[in-house]
């Protein structure tokens, strides 16, 4: 895919989604600072686009790097205010800057807008465990099963705090 979306940007080097689809695919290969440059130079022919901007967010928190991550979704959601993605991203950075409390409330919003997003009812899942809120944090986890039944991770972590409540059927 990388060789493809490359070849199209030596045809059409002005072409921002194929910028936008090369970040997606380096980042899924885990080149990470690839993506990131990727990203940027999509955003110098179209500073205004929102999925890559919340993209941009993304790679940069797989990066370590949550302040560069917050910024970036931020922007996004100035742009799109109905990003539901771009929210939940906010909320990941916002997460691992240690700030639970603004990461629930853009979970929520990812949620408002979006309540089929299962992602997002995860994530809120996690913030509410990592605040001791387990029973809050159970009920994310089934929704977020309710939405996505062989999602996993939800499943793990649904059983590991049914646990730490003592329910160990």
């Amino acid at each position: 895919a990388v060789d493809l979306i490359k070849k199209s940007l030596s045809i059409k080097p002005d072409y921002a989604d194929a910028y936008m689809n090369l970040g997606v695919a380096l980042k899924a290969l885990g080149r990470l600072e690839e993506a990131v440059t990727t990203y940027q130079k999509a955003l110098t022919i179209n500073p205004n686009d929102a999925e890559v901007l919340s993209n941009l967010g993304l790679a940069f928190n797989d990066l370590g790097r949550p302040n560069d991550a917050a910024k970036a979704c931020q922007q996004a959601i100035a742009i799109s205010p109905g990003f539901a993605a771009a929210h939940n991203n906010l909320g990941n950075a916002l997460k691992d800057l240690e700030r639970p409390e603004e990461a629930v409330i853009n979970y929520h919003k990812a949620i408002a807008i979006q309540p089929d997003y299962a992602e997002a009812h995860y994530n809120l899942g996690n913030a509410f465990l990592e605040q001791g809120m387990l029973d809050d944090a159970v009920a994310c986890y089934q929704e977020a099963l309710a939405i996505k039944p062989d999602y996993a991770e939800a499943h793990n972590n649904l059983g590991n705090t049914l646990k730490k409540l003592g329910n160990l059927d």
